[in-house]
């Protein structure tokens, strides 16, 4: 083997993959191995052939996917004589994963689509586009995973790179005395907005963290004009304890 090449392990290879395919690029990425070599042709991004011993398309890339060891190499610029397959790395990818076994859900809380465009692209059974819309209106995974079908999924689009935790922004905020409300806090209009599209829904409560670590459940209102400030009425100051001028970090919830 006289070209230069690297090993595999510190790598996750579908990330490997996709990151050649994201940036347009076309060539064979080549991964030696003593039980044989595997290829995959890209062009464009796009996967046009897959090969690891008599093994082709799909199979050849689960083949790899079992045990992704070895040693592999990029040849840029070169195309495939025989190319069989002109289709995007998510349907080969996603193809794939469902040969493989079934693994955990990374993590059990709402989650968001981090590539809209790419799941739009995509072919969705009708029950499949009812688990992106329950994920989209921030169902818990551990409830959807209720269904094995819909875990397995889920499984799937995080392994991809298609699923991530929804997580709201966190933002300090300084406490400040307000007369104009009764028994609800007021946060800046831009702050909630925003709060808003992470959550997508109109915050009803905030939770306020003191510096000596005291969580506060607090009903929140948008208020204009005012920045850095969390302003509230003086029964709430009085039913909490936090002071005028104080630091705290303030999340939906």
């Amino acid at each position: 083997m006289t070209r230069s090449t690297a090993s595999l392990d510190p790598f996750d290879f579908l990330e490997l993959l996709y990151l050649l395919s994201e940036q347009g690029r076309s060539g064979a990425l080549c991964v030696y191995r003593p039980d044989g070599q595997f290829q995959a042709w890209l062009e464009g991004g796009q996967v046009r052939h897959l090969q690891f011993g008599d093994a082709l398309g799909v199979p050849a890339l689960v083949r790899l996917l079992q045990d992704p060891a070895g040693r592999f190499h990029f040849e840029e610029g070169v195309t495939h004589p025989d190319a069989r397959l002109d289709v995007s790395l998510d349907e080969v990818a996603l193809e794939a994963l469902e040969l493989l076994p079934a693994e955990e859900l990374p993590f059990d809380g709402p989650a968001r689509i981090t590539a809209p465009g790419r799941v739009k692209r995509m072919r969705w059974s009708l029950r499949e586009l009812d688990v992106l819309s329950l994920v989209d209106a921030q169902k818990p995974l551990a409830d959807l995973a209720q269904d094995p079908d819909a875990k397995r999924l889920l499984v799937k689009l995080h392994r991809i790179g298609l699923l991530a935790p929804r997580r709201s922004r966190t933002a300090r905020l300084i406490v400040t005395v307000t007369r104009q409300v009764r028994d609800v806090a007021l946060v800046d209009e831009l702050i909630f907005r925003r709060w808003k599209e992470d959550i997508v829904r109109h915050p009803q409560f905030v939770a306020v963290k003191t510096q000596n670590g005291r969580v506060y459940s607090l009903p929140v209102r948008m208020g204009l004009n005012l920045a850095t400030q969390l302003m509230l009425p003086p029964e709430l100051l009085m039913r909490t304890g936090l002071r005028a001028g104080e630091s705290v970090l303030v999340k939906p919830v």
